[in-house]
């Protein structure tokens, strides 16, 4: 039996030293949504704060707590206290812990402390099993703090372009992540898409044109590629526009590929439904992956099968 695990205790708001890491992604109007909460409602995500062999409290978790707390002139807040051994790496990885078992943890905030961990020494190996994620994982989540342009990083914060979308970005010359973040989001592009453009763009050999139409048209350019794809040439080989050479394909059929994706959703889904919630958790990081290529799709599905005015006159013009 589980005896007495309460270490809730009260402390000098003054007294605690926040988080330089998990305030860097603190928005303002985060800030002010929590002062809101306090006054009507109390603290209602208890702070974490990790207390040293010096005596040094530093906080785990909670920021934007904290720093309602002191613009609201609060003296006295209760949190709870654990204790923290070593140093900087011991503290970023007590925080990353903490966050990951949010429902939705944060991912600029996880980079930004994995970079602190490594920074400190943190194998990223112990990471990985402290969190339960790949290696892949781990270095996607430092690629949006050590590879991406501060306005694409803004972006992401912001919430106008999703983490994992900007994980494939940073794949780009950070010379080029923005102007094409930018297009990308506008013209509302699926991160499968996003992918396929980054990947053409970095393939060997692709044409300086090629790449320009990537940035500045991204649409045009996967036509290009797609038509690429569909070009046949019997017993040959086909001219890439992306600068390498490659075995033609035959065209595909539309009807066949209907029918091939509507057994693999059945198949899917059959899987999925006979899943336990808990089970199921397992698959949650690649189905966060398929959502956004099914939203994709069903809304391109949606326009075909009840166009609107302007696509009908478009299409009989």
């Amino acid at each position: 039996m589980v005896g007495n695990i309460n270490r809730v205790k009260e402390f000098d708001v003054a007294a605690v030293n926040g988080n330089k890491t998990l305030a860097a992604c603190v928005e303002r109007s985060a800030i002010e949504r929590c002062k809101d909460a306090i006054v009507n409602l109390g603290v209602l995500h208890t702070p974490v704060i990790g207390a040293t062999e010096g005596g040094k409290r530093t906080l785990l978790s909670g920021q934007c707590e904290l720093t309602a707390l002191r613009e609201l002139g609060i003296k006295k807040m209760e949190a709870v206290e654990v204790g923290v051994k070593g140093g900087g790496g011991e503290t970023a990885k007590l925080s990353l812990l903490l966050m990951s078992l949010r429902e939705t943890p944060e991912a600029l905030r996880e980079g930004l402390l994995i970079q602190e961990a490594v920074s400190a020494g943190v194998p990223r190996s112990e990471i990985q099993d402290m969190l339960g994620k790949s290696a892949s994982w781990v270095c996607n989540r430092l690629s949006l703090v050590t590879r991406l342009d501060n306005g694409v990083y803004e972006m992401v914060r912001n919430g106008s372009l999703d983490p994992r979308s900007a994980q494939e970005v940073a794949r780009l010359p950070e010379e080029t992540q923005f102007a094409f973040a930018e297009t990308a989001v506008r013209e509302g592009l699926p991160k499968s898409t996003i992918e396929t453009l980054v990947a053409g763009f970095n393939e060997e050999g692709c044409p300086d044109a090629v790449k320009a139409q990537i940035i500045s048209d991204p649409r045009a350019a996967l036509r290009r590629m797609v038509d690429n794809r569909r070009a046949v040439n019997v017993g040959g080989q086909q001219d890439n526009p992306l600068g390498s050479r490659q075995k033609s394909v035959r065209p595909s059929d539309i009807n066949e590929s209907i029918k091939e994706t509507r057994r693999q959703i059945a198949i899917l889904y059959g899987l999925i439904y006979y899943e336990s919630s808990y089970d199921a958790m397992k698959y949650r990081e690649s189905l966060k992956e398929l959502e956004p290529d099914i939203v994709a799709l069903l809304a391109k599905v949606r326009r075909i099968i009840s166009p609107g005015k302007s696509e009908v006159a478009e299409s009989v013009g």
